[in-house]
């Protein structure tokens, strides 16, 4: 089958079909909503207007709180590097002070 021929059927009987169903429906005017009153536009319009909403505060910025982590995380490994400073040096001290035979062994 030649795949020209049935596409040229198949459009001349869309155009049909569209041709068809444009002349069934009719084309009517939107009707008309209700009115609102004049007196309630008019009493509306003269309202105060209100006062804008204050914009809602997310708190600080993504940057501010990462850099603040970063800060606290910086202290806390600064207090385990002097813990481990005093830790060695109490522990190196007392080393030495029992291989000089100034500290009994058995206080380690």
């Amino acid at each position: 089958m030649d795949y020209r021929k049935e596409l040229e059927a198949l459009m001349a009987e869309t155009a049909a079909l569209a041709a068809a169903t444009a002349l069934a429906i009719p084309h009517n005017s939107p009707v008309a909503g209700p009115q609102a009153p004049l007196d309630l536009v008019v009493s509306i319009l003269n309202e105060p207007s209100r006062p804008a909403p204050r914009p809602y505060n997310y708190g600080p910025s993504e940057r501010e709180q990462i850099s603040k982590r970063v800060e606290n995380f910086k202290a806390h490994q600064e207090r385990f590097r002097r813990e481990r400073e005093d830790y060695y040096s109490k522990i190196m001290t007392r080393v030495r002070d029992a291989a000089q035979g100034r500290m009994p062994p058995d206080e380690f």
